[in-house]
């Protein structure tokens, strides 16, 4: 049995879940190959080195928000110096401009 008829068969015996099947859902089924080939081609052609793609499971919403904080995490910690430069360099830009107006005293 394919995964999806599996779980559409679940879904559809499950008191809580029955509800979310419709006949939409096994008439797309029969394009699951294609969606499945579809995907796969979309990841290995807009994924790339200055972009990538990540794929995070989401069947537990809280592993999947760790998941996508540790990615986000470890992606822009490699740009924290210059962010903070620029902060700084912008701080001193906007305190010297109010001194300037005299809105504040020079430091």
């Amino acid at each position: 049995m394919h995964p999806q008829e599996r779980r559409l068969l679940a879904q559809q015996t499950n008191q809580m879940e029955a509800w979310k099947v419709t006949t939409a859902d096994w008439a797309e089924r029969k394009y699951w190959n294609d969606y499945q080939e579809a995907y796969e081609d979309a990841l290995s052609r807009c994924s790339t080195d200055e972009a990538p793609w990540y794929i995070v499971p989401a069947n537990q919403p809280w592993y999947r928000n760790l998941l996508v904080a540790r990615t986000l995490v470890a992606t822009l910690r490699p740009y924290k110096d210059q962010w903070e430069a620029q902060l700084v360099e912008r701080g001193e830009r906007e305190l010297a401009l109010l001194a300037q107006l005299g809105h504040l005293k020079p430091r």
